[in-house]
């Protein structure tokens, strides 16, 4: 046999037959020479796309088996964290995505019919949805890090998730300051943080008192560097404590309300009375340290837990040129009773029973509570899995978007026909698994309870 004819027989078997030598007779210029036709083709990369999302799912699992480990054992910072995490725009975002997924399938069967002009609708339509998605995701980011809700070492929360204030390490949080001073090197306070035994002058009443004298002192550098202090000012307005008045609701079996998150401002009603600038104790075992235990007492960091003073100014200024100086009083020591077997009065009041009913925390009082205090030892790991597992999915919607912005292009300019649209078919799987995976974040981490 020649070599003509047997350049022939190839082309005869292959069907060579458009002008670039690629393809095959009488179908798309796109079924490539390789393949015997347009299924083959199909076929072969229909596989191939579900070799690479079985590796995509192996590569999520990883995150799930942190998530279920750090749950069973640490279930507190899951219960608290969470409810910093809005569950509106979780919702909108899951609807967004199931959005999406069907005009990612209704244009695949646009592509298998020849119908260009629903073809590219339906493209459009899912990269305005997945750019929706993207949207929501920057507006609770940016959330995040402007509260300083972050992961790792960089965890310093401004505020509770029941919107209480909260004193920092870093003290650079809009609307607050407080008498921390701390040392990030060394790991532990250098100023500002008092005596639990101090503040609480009074342990039979809720929450934490304290007599303290509070004073805002503007600082500036001199010429060494150092700071100089100058004009000061008192702070002389007490806080309201919305943990020690649902405490003290709980106890007297009023009725307690929802706690205000970050995207829902308090009621006029709560701010009436309330006089800024003001102070009041806060406690924040991040900061100033909770050493009660042995373990940290065995590392040096004190054997009694602190607190530190923190003033709310009720605005979103960041205060750089100013620091907060106070002084507190020891409590009074009570003397004894000179006879405490003697017999006391007790004379009731009318109307009001002589022995009031323990009121019982409802579990809705116990999260209520819960979200308005400080964050529990390990919380930052909770916000360490929520961004690696939601940053990565982000990275893979952003993927999506350039691939569906390819597929636009390309069909603005004609390439799918009935026998090639595989591009649109094997990108539509990856978008359902995209879609797919969210849909397990969405209650994992949003609708914990």
């Amino acid at each position: 046999m020649s070599a003509s004819d047997h350049d022939g027989h190839g082309h005869d078997d292959h069907g060579h037959g458009d002008d670039h030598g690629h393809g095959h007779a009488g179908q798309s210029r796109f079924i490539q020479h390789h393949y015997d036709d347009a299924k083959h083709q199909f076929d072969s990369g229909k596989f191939g796309i579900w070799l690479f999302l079985a590796q995509e799912v192996l590569f999520f699992s990883a995150l799930f088996v942190a998530y279920v480990l750090y749950r069973v054992h640490h279930p507190e910072i899951y219960s608290y964290a969470h409810k910093w995490l809005d569950v509106k725009y979780g919702a909108i975002n899951t609807a967004v995505l199931i959005f999406s997924s069907l005009t990612a399938a209704w244009a695949v069967r646009a592509a298998q019919l020849g119908q260009k002009k629903l073809l590219i609708a339906c493209l459009a339509t899912t990269i305005v949805c997945a750019c929706t998605f993207l949207g929501i995701k920057y507006i609770e980011y940016h959330h995040k890090w402007k509260e300083q809700i972050l992961f790792g070492k960089f965890f310093d929360p401004c505020v509770s998730p029941g919107g209480e204030e909260l004193i920092t390490r870093k003290n650079k949080c809009e609307g607050t300051k407080s008498t921390v001073q701390f040392d990030e090197a060394a790991g532990k306070p250098t100023a500002g943080c008092f005596e639990i035994s101090k503040l609480d002058l009074d342990p039979d009443r809720v929450g934490i008192q304290a007599d303290c004298q509070v004073s805002e002192v503007k600082i500036s550098k001199g010429a060494d560097g150092k700071e100089v202090e100058g004009a000061s000012r008192p702070i002389t307005n007490r806080c309201k404590d919305e943990l020690v008045e649902l405490l003290e609701k709980t106890e007297s079996g009023g009725k307690v309300g929802h706690v205000a998150t970050h995207e829902t401002p308090k009621p006029a009603e709560e701010a009436q009375g309330q006089q800024f600038p003001c102070w009041r104790p806060s406690f924040q075992p991040f900061v100033c340290l909770d050493a009660t235990d042995a373990d940290k007492r065995l590392h040096g960091q004190g054997s009694k837990p602190t607190a530190g003073i923190l003033v709310e100014y009720g605005d979103e200024l960041e205060r750089h040129d100013v620091k907060i100086n106070a002084t507190c009083k020891e409590r009074p020591v009570t003397p004894p009773p000179s006879d405490v077997h003697a017999d006391k009065t007790n004379t009731p009041e009318e109307g009001v029973k002589a022995v009031q009913p323990l009121h019982e925390l409802t579990t809705h009082e116990e999260h209520e509570l819960e979200a308005l205090g400080p964050p529990p030892e390990h919380t930052g790991m909770f916000l360490t899995i929520y961004f690696a597992m939601t940053g990565l999915h982000g990275v893979h919607v952003l993927v999506g978007i350039l691939v569906f912005i390819w597929l636009l292009f390309r069909a603005i300019r004609g390439d799918f026909t009935s026998d090639y649209f595989g591009p649109v078919d094997f990108s539509a799987l990856y978008w359902h698994i995209v879609d797919l995976i969210w849909i397990f974040l969405f209650p994992l981490l949003y609708l914990i309870h």
